[in-house]
C-alpha cells in the first residue's frame, strides 16, 4: 500500500457511509446523512468527517489529512428509485406497432407459459408511450421517417411534459433512424434528458449540452 488511504463510499437513501484503510493499516468508518438533492454532496461530507471536520467528524477518534490513494463508489439511490418508483416522469418513443410490446413481453418473463402470472409495472405507463411510422429492418430502412409524422409525434411528447425521453425505435443498434427523432425532441422538450439507442447518438443528451 502506497503512502494514502484506501477509500469505499456508499451513499444511500438516508445515509452515506465511508470507510478508510488508513496508511497505517487502519480502518475509519464514518456515517453522515445522505443529501437527495445532490447526493454528491453527501459524499463530500463523508469524506470530510473521515478527516475529522464537520458535526459528523468531530470528537471520532482517528481520521486525519491523509492522501486518498483510491476512492471507491457506490450507491443505491438508482436502486431505491427503480424500487419505490420516485424516478423521473417518463415518455418512451417507439416504432407504431410497437407500441405495447413492454406489456407483452415476449420472452422476458419470469414464468413463459403462465399466462395469468402478475409482472412488475414497466416503468414507463402505457399513456405515456408515443409511436411514430417508421420501420426498419435488419438490412435497411422499411418505411423512411416522415416529417409531419415526427413533428405530431414531438407535440404528443411536449404535451406529456416528461423530465426523461427514451427514444427506441425497432433496429436502431443497425439503422441510424432514431437520430433525427431524438433531436426534434430535443429542440421541443428542452427540460428533459433524451436517450436512445442509435449508433449515431449512443448516449444520453440534455438540451443545450
Amino acid at each position: 500500500m502506497g503512502g494514502g488511504a484506501r477509500v469505499g463510499v456508499d451513499v444511500g437513501g438516508t445515509f452515506t457511509d465511508i470507510v478508510a484503510l488508513t496508511p497505517d493499516g487502519g480502518i475509519t468508518v464514518r456515517k453522515v446523512p445522505s443529501t437527495p438533492d445532490d447526493p454528491a454532496r453527501g459524499m463530500i461530507d463523508a469524506l470530510d468527517a473521515l478527516r475529522g471536520k464537520g458535526e459528523e467528524g468531530r470528537g471520532k477518534g482517528r481520521g486525519g489529512p491523509f492522501p486518498v490513494e483510491l476512492l471507491v463508489h457506490g450507491t443505491t439511490v438508482a436502486t431505491n428509485a427503480l424500487l419505490e418508483r420516485t424516478g423521473a416522469r417518463v415518455a418512451l418513443v417507439t416504432t407504431a406497432g410497437f407500441e405495447d410490446l413492454l406489456w407483452l413481453r415476449r420472452q422476458d418473463r419470469a414464468a413463459l407459459y403462465e399466462l395469468g402470472r402478475h409482472h412488475p409495472e414497466p416503468l414507463v405507463t402505457r399513456d405515456r408511450v408515443v409511436g411514430v411510422r417508421e420501420r426498419a429492418g435488419p438490412d435497411g430502412v422499411v418505411v423512411p421517417l416522415d416529417e409531419t409524422d415526427v413533428a405530431r409525434t414531438v407535440e404528443r411528447v411536449a404535451a406529456l411534459a416528461p423530465e426523461a425521453v427514451a427514444v427506441a425505435l425497432l433496429f436502431a443498434a443497425t439503422v441510424s433512424v432514431t437520430l433525427p427523432v431524438t433531436v426534434a425532441v430535443l429542440f421541443t422538450v428542452p427540460a428533459a434528458v433524451v436517450a436512445t439507442g442509435s449508433p449515431a447518438s449512443s448516449a444520453s443528451w440534455r438540451n443545450g449540452s
